[in-house]
């Protein structure tokens, strides 16, 4: 697969600090063509906050941009910072650089020119890599900002605003390319990423492939051999997601069905299918009568697998969701169709592969509890 297309690499552009202050410029500008209007400063402010020890925070607000400013005072050296955010009562002077390191500006006099007439003031180290090793002669006590941090941040903001990437489309594919530049490092993944793919390779035994001279050949035969293993990996996944799929729905249609009878007061009652498709294709339907559990919703599902990653995660139908940092797909989900809620049990794919007891209750329990809740609401 060639290289995606980036309007940086093209024209090599990012490789210089002057060249990224011009884009960082543009974005904290408000009334910029980008139609962010604040949304960017906000962020930056935020990161500001969150790296400053001062007692009070900076405010949002309108700040005015200016690039290449003199810090020096009347009859000092020239000392020119990369950029200046200041309105009436805050001014942050910002010095960029590919790593956090002041490369002989002056910290202090950055410092009093951000604290002039009186204004609550910092220095800001915006930077590609942070190194605290590099910050000396005050540069310490300076505010790091990389542009990944900032960057992903804005990406996920627009990302997220579909109203945004219509209307404003090209801005909307610069931020992007920006993203894949400088967050994803121009490849697919990050460098953290990278480091646990090394450290895979190790724990597998796959690390001689890095002795090899020839990279590039070493690296054709490794995706040769990863193309071959994924291959049968993933018909082999369909056939074991067939198999938890009908041991499911044989569940679901005897011992799921008693239990909700039993709770119910009802002969069985659920008609539980396995019909639909694509993505939502592993899902088992259990539907309940007209007039059975209808304060709380007559439409259950048990979800798995990739059904449940999508609704989770990508579906925007779903209201309630699992939380994404404690999400586990290894587990069945069950959901509320009519309140688009989405709930993850205890139980196990491997255990549903292995067979569930008669007698196993967590799934009956988890469907009652989202009832109960539901009706409660």
């Amino acid at each position: 697969m060639g290289q995606k297309f980036n309007v940086f690499d093209v024209m090599h552009h990012g490789t210089h600090e002057k060249q990224i202050s011009n884009v960082f410029g543009w974005l904290l500008d408000s009334g910029g063509s980008h139609d962010l209007h604040d949304r960017f400063i906000r962020i930056f402010i935020d990161e500001v906050n969150a790296a400053c020890t001062c007692p009070s925070p900076f405010e949002y607000g309108s700040y005015r941009v200016r690039q290449e400013v003199n810090t020096g005072s009347v009859g000092d050296p020239a000392d020119i910072a990369d950029l200046v955010l200041e309105n009436q009562d805050a001014s942050l002077v910002v010095e960029n650089y590919f790593i956090s390191d002041g490369h002989g500006h002056a910290y202090e006099r950055y410092l009093n020119f951000s604290r002039r007439e009186r204004r609550q003031g910092a220095v800001v180290l915006l930077c590609r890599d942070e190194d605290r090793s590099r910050q000396t002669s005050g540069w310490d006590k300076a505010l790091v900002l990389t542009y990944s941090r900032l960057i992903d941040r804005l990406y996920d903001a627009v990302h997220d605003d579909p109203n945004y990437q219509q209307e404003n489309a090209d801005s909307y594919s610069f931020i992007q390319q920006m993203h894949r530049k400088f967050v994803r490092s121009g490849g697919l993944m990050g460098k953290r990423d990278v480091l646990r793919f090394i450290t895979a390779m190790c724990d597998t035994g796959e690390a001689e492939r890095y002795q090899a001279q020839r990279q590039d050949e070493a690296a054709e035969k490794f995706a040769s051999d990863l193309a071959m293993q994924a291959r049968e990996q993933f018909v082999e996944g369909r056939e074991v997601l067939q198999g938890v799929k009908n041991r499911l729905r044989a569940f679901a249609e005897g011992p799921l069905n008693r239990q909700l009878s039993e709770t119910l007061g009802s002969e069985p009652i659920c008609r539980v299918g396995a019909n639909l498709q694509g993505i939502y294709q592993w899902t088992i339907t259990v539907d309940f009568p007209k007039g059975v559990a209808e304060s709380g919703g007559s439409h259950v599902q048990l979800k798995f697998g990739p059904t449940a990653w999508y609704a989770n995660e990508r579906d925007p139908d779903w209201k309630s969701t699992v939380d994404l940092v404690t999400v586990n797909y290894s587990y069945v989900f069950v959901t509320l169709v009519d309140a688009l809620m989405i709930r993850q049990t205890t139980v196990t794919l491997d255990e549903v592969l292995d067979g569930l007891d008669h007698d196993d209750c967590r799934l009956h329990d988890e469907l009652i509890r989202l009832l109960e809740v539901n009706s409660r609401a």
